[in-house]
Formats: C-alpha cells, sequence, structure tokens
C-alpha cells in the first residue's frame, strides 16, 4: 500500500463497488432479456398502426388469431411439453402461480404431481372445448389442484379470502366497483399483471367469439367486439395493468410460447395498447414508434421490505432498487403510516434520469420504541399510479454485548448496549474448561422437508408440505410430533431444534417433553433460530416429542439429537455474576494475563434475554500494553464514518461491529485515515503499534 498524507480507505466503498456490479450485471441481463424478447418481427403490429378504439382492437385480432397450438393434455408435444418451458422456474421447479408447493416436471411431457391444467379465462365462458382458445397457452396455467378447484369458474376481483386463501390465491365476494359483487378469485399482487394481460389477450384474440357461457356476463358483454368489457372489468384489468408492469419472468414466458405457437401477446410487446383501446388515450392513433406510458418497474405495488429484529436503540439499513421507464418528471417519495418517524429514506425525490438509469435508495430503520414497527413508502410522480412499499421491523430488548475494550495483561473493559426499562446489568465473566474427545455423533435427525420421516408420529395438527417447515398447531388445535424411539440410557447427548414462530403468532412457544416429562419450553421468534437443551439420562427406548397449542403455531425446521463431543464447562471468576448498577461499560480486574474469558450480560428489572457471549483475551504482561499516553491519538465522526488523526507509524487499524465481527483491518504510514461505516451504530476501533494498542469506542 502507497503512503499518501491524506489516505482514504472505505470499506463501504468496495462493498458498494462489487454491489453496484452485481446490479449492473443483473441490469445487463435484464436488458439481454427484454432485447430478446422485443425481437418483435419486423411488421407484426404494422395492421394496427395509426388505428384507435374498435379498429385496432380488431386489426390486433387479425394479427394474432393465427397461428398454432399444442394438442390439450400431457405427452409428446402437447400443453404439458409446452409447460415444460413456459413455465419452469429458474430454480428448477414448476412456476405455479396458484400454489406456493414446490413440485418438478417429470419431463415428456409428464404431469407433476398434483397438478393440473388451468383455464385462466375459463373455458365455460365460451361453451367449447374444441377450438383453439381451449388450448391457447398464454392463458393455461400449471396448477395445483385444490386452488383450481376453489378457484372454479369465477371472474377475477378483488376479495378478503373467506372462501379459500393458500396465501397465493384467494376466493370470495368481490368488492371491487359495484356492478358485480359475487364470488370472485385475487391472484398474489406480483401477478395480477400477468393475468390482466392474459385476459385482454383473450378478449381481443378471439373477439369472434360469442362469450354467452357459465359465468362470462359477470366481465363481458356477450357478442360485442368493442369495448366488450363491463365498466367494473374495464377498470380492474386496467388498473392492475398499471400496478403490475410486465416483468421479465412474463416476458420470457411470452417468448417461449411464441416459439411455440407463433403468434404473440400485444398487451406485452406494448402494454400501452390497453390504454388506447380501454384506457387513457381512447381515441388517439396508435404508433409502435411512440413511447410506452410511464411505467415504475421497480419496486412493485404492495411489496414489502423486511427488516427483520433490530436491537433497541440500534440500526439497520436495506436497499431498495427503484427503476422506471418513460417518466413525464421526478418521483416524489413519501414515508406514512404510524411508525414513519422511525424510518428514513437517502432521498426523498429521485430525478427522471436517476430512475430511468436505476437509483438504488438507502431505507434506514432507527430502533427508538419496542415492537412491531411499520411504515409505508408511497412513490408517486412522473406520471405513474401511485405505488406502496411496506416497510417492516421488529424492534426487539434482545440486546447486545458489545467487544471488551481498554484490553490489559489483567483486566478489560466490558460493554453493552441499552436495554430498555432496565433498572440495572448483571455480569457475568467466566473462563470454559473443556473435556472430551471432540468426535460428535448423530443418533436421530430429520428436516421434515414434505414428508413426515418413518416411524415418527404426530397427534393434532401438523403440516410437512407448505413453505418446507414442518408446521405444528393451528388457529383451532394443537399439534404434536414424536420421536421413534432414541437411547437415551447414557449421559452426553443433546438436542437441537431449529425453529420459528408460524406468520405474527408472536412468542409461540414450543415444549419439548421426553417421556412425557417436559423438559424446556422455547419461546420463538420471527426469525430461525437453534435451540439447544442438554438431554436428561433416560430409557434406552425413550420418545421425544415437540408441541404447540393451537393459535400459537410454529415451523420447525430440523431436528438433531446428537453426542456432545467435548463437554465445556463454565467457570466463573471470583465475584461474578455481579450486579454492576445502571452503566453500559464496567472495568473487570484482577485476571491472568494471556487468558481467554468470556462475559455475558442480564438486563436487570425487565424481561429481556441474556446478550450473546464476548470472547475477551489478555495481554501478555511483558509485551502488550496501552500506547504511551503522551501519543494523542484522536477521531472523529463524519457524514460517512470515522476520521482518526495523529496515528503513529506503521499503525495497524481493525474496526469491529456490534457483533464482535471484524469489518476490515489495514495497515497505514500516514498519520490521518478516514474510515467508512457501513451503518449507524455502535463500533469498536483498535489502533496498534509496535505491540502495542488502544481501543476506542465509536458512536457513529
Amino acid at each position: 500500500m502507497h503512503a499518501t498524507s491524506n489516505f482514504f480507505l472505505s470499506f463501504t466503498q468496495i462493498m458498494s463497488f462489487q454491489i453496484k456490479n452485481k446490479t449492473i450485471l443483473l441490469s445487463l441481463l435484464y436488458i439481454f432479456s427484454i432485447s430478446l424478447f422485443a425481437q418483435i418481427p419486423a411488421g407484426y403490429y404494422s395492421a394496427a398502426e395509426g388505428k384507435s378504439n374498435k379498429d385496432l382492437k380488431t386489426s390486433l385480432y387479425s394479427i394474432i388469431k393465427v397461428g398454432n397450438r399444442l394438442s390439450y393434455g400431457s405427452g409428446s408435444g402437447s400443453t404439458w411439453s409446452g409447460f415444460e418451458k413456459s413455465d419452469l422456474h429458474p430454480e428448477g421447479y414448476v412456476w405455479d402461480m396458484y400454489s406456493t408447493v414446490k413440485r418438478y416436471f417429470p419431463g415428456n411431457g409428464g404431469v407433476p404431481s398434483g397438478m393440473n391444467i388451468e383455464h385462466s379465462v375459463a373455458k365455460s365462458w365460451w361453451g367449447g372445448s374444441s377450438n383453439d382458445a381451449y388450448k391457447d397457452l398464454y392463458h393455461l396455467n400449471p396448477s395445483d389442484i385444490s386452488a383450481n378447484s376453489a378457484r372454479g369458474s369465477y371472474p377475477l376481483g378483488i376479495n378478503s379470502g373467506a372462501t379459500f386463501n393458500n396465501g397465493i390465491i384467494k376466493v370470495g365476494y368481490n368488492t371491487f366497483g359495484t356492478e358485480y359483487t359475487e364470488i370472485c378469485f385475487e391472484p398474489l399482487d406480483e401477478y395480477k399483471g400477468d393475468f390482466a394481460r392474459a385476459y385482454l389477450y383473450m378478449f381481443t384474440c378471439y373477439e369472434n367469439y360469442s362469450w354467452t357461457g357459465t359465468s362470462a356476463p359477470t366481465m363481458i358483454v356477450a357478442n360485442q367486439t368493442w369495448p366488450m368489457l363491463k365498466t367494473w372489468a374495464k377498470d380492474l384489468l386496467l388498473q392492475w395493468s398499471r400496478q403490475d408492469p410486465v416483468s421479465s419472468k412474463e416476458q420470457n414466458r411470452a417468448s417461449e410460447i411464441y416459439k411455440i405457437q407463433n403468434n404473440r401477446n400485444p398487451y406485452i410487446d406494448h402494454p400501452e395498447l390497453a390504454e388506447f383501446i380501454w384506457g387513457n388515450k381512447i381515441g388517439q392513433l396508435w404508433s409502435e414508434t411512440q413511447s410506452v406510458y410511464p411505467t415504475l418497474v421497480n419496486p412493485k405495488n404492495a411489496s414489502i421490505v423486511d427488516f427483520g429484529s433490530v436491537a433497541y436503540m440500534q440500526s439497520a439499513n436495506n436497499n431498495v432498487q427503484v427503476l422506471a421507464t418513460n417518466l413525464t418528471g421526478d418521483l416524489t417519495l413519501t414515508l406514512t403510516g404510524n411508525n414513519a418517524a422511525n424510518f428514513a429514506l437517502s432521498t426523498y425525490t429521485i430525478t427522471k434520469a436517476q430512475a430511468e438509469a436505476g437509483y438504488m435508495l438507502n431505507v434506514t430503520f432507527n430502533a427508538l420504541t419496542l415492537g412491531a414497527q411499520t411504515a409505508n413508502i408511497v412513490i408517486t410522480g412522473g406520471g405513474i399510479s401511485a405505488t406502496t412499499v411496506t416497510l417492516n421491523a421488529l424492534s426487539t430488548d434482545d440486546f447486545l454485548a458489545l467487544p471488551a475494550t481498554y484490553i490489559t495483561s489483567n483486566g478489560f473493559n466490558a460493554n453493552w448496549t441499552a436495554s430498555a426499562t432496565a433498572t440495572g446489568y448483571l455480569l457475568d465473566v467466566y473462563s470454559k474448561i473443556i473435556s472430551g474427545n471432540g468426535v460428535k455423533q448423530t443418533i436421530l435427525e430429520a428436516d421434515f422437508n414434505g414428508s413426515i420421516p418413518s416411524g415418527w408420529t404426530v397427534t393434532g395438527y401438523t403440516d410437512v408440505v407448505t413453505n418446507g417447515y414442518l408446521r405444528l398447531a393451528s388457529g383451532s388445535n394443537p399439534g404434536e410430533i414424536n420421536t421413534p424411539s432414541v437411547d437415551l440410557s447414557t449421559s452426553g447427548k443433546k438436542l437441537v431444534v431449529k425453529a420459528k414462530q408460524y406468520n405474527t403468532d408472536t412468542n409461540a412457544e414450543l415444549t419439548v417433553k421426553v417421556d412425557g416429562q417436559e423438559l424446556v419450553v422455547w419461546i420463538t421468534t420471527a426469525i430461525v433460530q437453534d435451540f439447544t437443551v442438554d438431554l436428561p439420562v433416560a430409557k434406552v427406548n425413550s420418545i421425544i416429542s415437540l408441541s404447540a397449542i393451537k393459535n400459537m403455531r410454529v415451523y420447525v425446521d430440523n431436528f438433531l439429537v446428537e453426542t456432545l463431543g467435548s463437554t465445556v464447562s463454565k467457570v466463573s471468576v471470583t465475584g461474578y455474576p455481579a450486579n454492576v448498577g445502571n452503566v453500559l461499560t464496567y472495568m473487570v480486574d484482577n485476571l491472568e494475563s494471556n487468558a481467554t474469558y468470556y462475559y455475558k450480560v442480564s438486563p436487570v428489572g425487565n424481561s429481556s434475554s441474556t446478550s450473546t457471549e464476548i470472547q475477551v483475551t489478555t495481554a501478555i504482561t511483558t509485551a502488550n500494553k496501552n500506547l504511551n499516553v503522551n501519543n494523542t491519538i484522536s477521531y472523529y465522526t463524519t457524514s460517512d464514518g470515522v476520521y482518526i488523526t495523529q496515528l503513529p507509524s506503521n499503525a495497524v487499524i481493525s474496526v469491529h461491529n456490534l457483533l464482535g465481527n471484524q469489518l476490515y483491518k489495514v495497515q497505514t504510514n500516514t498519520s490521518d485515515i478516514e474510515l467508512k461505516l457501513p451503518q449507524k451504530g455502535i463500533y469498536v476501533l483498535q489502533v496498534i503499534n509496535n505491540n502495542e494498542q488502544r481501543v476506542f469506542k465509536v458512536r457513529y
């Protein structure tokens, strides 16, 4: 590293460079996919040039009605062989817009177990099965059988899911508009544009049909080619098309279908056509060369940014890419909601140029109050429809112990964050004695991915199909799962369970029993975590059970019984644990030099759990010592991080975060250095020179 008079190192700059390169790569891939998709045959839409309203729609009908259709069903050259190309998720499973169950194509046009073919525009609407509409891939989808059955022949709409709700589609009474208030089906927000454009395609490609079949009159006027849509249906499809713009998923699917059918969906190629035929450009003459309407590509409307759990009085950051096309002006961002004051944006105005180039918006959450926090980013301006992004965070009192500072040969300063309403803190300082050969042996393990393992038994409600977890209990029933026989006749075995709460079932309890006797009750959170307990000596054929009560549901990800391998014994330092008062730092002394110690902190006066463990190694008496007091190292914070001055030559500087993880380490010959920090919070800064050190706690 070359010496300079004003050396500058940026950890976050390096990281953001990597992120930007990744973003650039993704953007290039996105642009590449669009460019491939955009290779519309020259003159394909020329017959629609200069037309409007009914004439425009009918000209599109004449263009797209021609083409091939696969035979309906399974086998080579059939619908399912087409799905293998059009509906293959990048991760290898079937892309099912009707459920979360992951299934895989068996190949050769075979049907995945538990799936069938769904007509998004119900085949009963035109009353026939021996025609092209019945076999048209643009509105056919591979679907979970139960979801398909619940969806029936109902029209699209907005509903509460009172009849059916699997988290992806909902079936219930329509609340959109007043013309139709009966049963409807509602897809996930991210697919609403897909369904809207499939419907518009069908009503255009087959406008010559009478459309007098069952339920068809709910959305369309029979024997009419334009406007054809009833007012409420027109408004719904236009709204969904605007709020959920064409995605790369939709484009890639359409590209594969074009290869098969040799016709295109004009509302994917040119989304603005919907506006010229039914929307805000009625009466205007359409031209393929003109710009499409303003679109916010990302973020999607109703998308969610989840910060997870954030320690009280700490901050966390998330990045949201804002990408738009054909804007008429700048975008304005507004924070709304009850907890909006706890969130902040890096900017509240994104220029037209920034948005169209792709702008990375930084969102900060400050855990100033305890509990679940939520707010909304509302994006307006530039000609787009208002877009709302929901921000979720959980401010917890699971406070953190911080890395030790001022480490000497016989002591150190223990540090921790504030815990809300605590009246004091209990500090435990200890060493560890390890015994045993260190070799672990697995006794029993299960991951519950899609099935109950052989030999296990269940009682009450359990679910191993949805979301890749074992779910214990439902809203109205408890649930329990029991192991096969496990030999617990000898000591030295432990149980490790990965688990989290179900959705919003806060503080859901997971109870562990051995041979019917309660061993431990774990309190789960929204994040999967490891729960560990030493198993007691019991029987050679013991049974371990996991259970949850009704309406306090728990997801279990993994179950493991193993030998300890090595036994770790904790030996507290004389005088500890000690109530050290309502302070955030405490000097620990009278320790041995060059020895490893650990400490944990527990708040007094509230229900917060004990902190994470911090490891400290005391200095060697003859070598490590604090830098001479005459050395006047100082620092101050900047808008980007911390600036350190009056450094000695060849100083080694390291920075650690709240968890004790080293963010980076650098050596410099300069007297000044600026270090960028990734986010607001508390950091530990260590300066070492000639085996001498100084440690600073920096609040940024």
